[in-house]
This record gives C-alpha cells, sequence and structure tokens, in this order.
C-alpha cells in the first residue's frame, strides 16, 4: 500500500513539474488587444514613430501607421504583459525570428525584437504610456535615432500611441 503511495505521489510530482511554462513562454499562449503604432514623445521631429530595423533593433522613424515593422500589439502570454511584434523577418538578418512570434524584449541593455519563446526573453510592456522591463525603461535615443535605455527606471520617456489596422507589408 505504501508503494502504491509513494508511485502515485511521484507521478502527480512530475505531471506538476512538466505542466510548468518554460522560460521564454514557449507552452503559453498569447491573448491579443489593439495593435498600436508608438510616438516618442520628444522623439527626433518627423522620425518619432518607434520601428524596428532587419535586425531587431528599436529606432525613432517617420510615422507610417499602415507599415508593419512600426506596429506592436499589446497582449498577455502566461498572464504576463508583452507586446507582440508585427512584422516579420527575414533569415539574411534575424534567422531566429523567422516563422516565430516576435515580442518585444529586453537584453540587459536594448529593447529590441526577440522571440517570445526565447529563454532569455525579458518581456518588454507599455505601462503609463511608458516602455518597460522591470526598473528599465526607455531613455529616449541616440545621435543613430536608436532607442536608448536607462536600466536604473530613473529617466523616462513616454510615448503616445496610435490604434490601428495590423498590417502584414
Amino acid at each position: 500500500m505504501q508503494f502504491t503511495t509513494l508511485l502515485f505521489a511521484s507521478f502527480a510530482t512530475y505531471a506538476c513539474v512538466a505542466a510548468a511554462p518554460a522560460k521564454g513562454k514557449a507552452a503559453a499562449t498569447a491573448t491579443s488587444g489593439t495593435t498600436i503604432v508608438m510616438k516618442e514623445v520628444g522623439g527626433i521631429a518627423g522620425n518619432e514613430c518607434l520601428t524596428f530595423r532587419n535586425n531587431g533593433e528599436m529606432v525613432d522613424a517617420a510615422c507610417v501607421n499602415t507599415s508593419a515593422d512600426r506596429q506592436v500589439t499589446p497582449s498577455t502570454i502566461g498572464g504576463e504583459n508583452v507586446l507582440l511584434v508585427q512584422r516579420t523577418f527575414t533569415a539574411g538578418f534575424r534567422p531566429d525570428l523567422v516563422g516565430v512570434q516576435a515580442c518585444v524584449g529586453f537584453n540587459g541593455t536594448d529593447f529590441l525584437a526577440m522571440s517570445c519563446n526565447d529563454s532569455a526573453f525579458q518581456a518588454v510592456s507599455l505601462q503609463n504610456n511608458i516602455l518597460t522591463s522591470g526598473s528599465a525603461c526607455q531613455s529616449g535615443h541616440d545621435s543613430k535615432a536608436q532607442l536608448t535605455v536607462d536600466t536604473a527606471g530613473k529617466t523616462c520617456v513616454a510615448v503616445t500611441t496610435t490604434n490601428v489596422t495590423p498590417s502584414t507589408t
């Protein structure tokens, strides 16, 4: 009788561990909201909308609301707030993002497009119109229009959002 109880408890423990979502949310399902374009308050005049380069880096660029590389969709994955990236990526620039859902992630230095399932994925979300990940926040942009991040979260810039129809181009 004790052996059977022990065996059952072992299987129950295994099932709980096996069902736990993997880091990077590989086992989770995304739920989506309204697709938006974000415009940096105080951004580069005429180029203040946030966009994704072919390599996944985020920069300020002209506001083209119908362009997928400017669009993100606030969502949740496994209960965590994320920003789904609308654009697609090619093998010549980001082979790790071909055929996968990209999210805005934080690599410890920059906010950029990453696979939502990447084991190193740290979600970036929009909180009170500020891009944040933990204590880090978008702090503006550099002389090349690339987004800058304040890892301490002391100097943050806001964005405004425009609701758009999701695009694939």
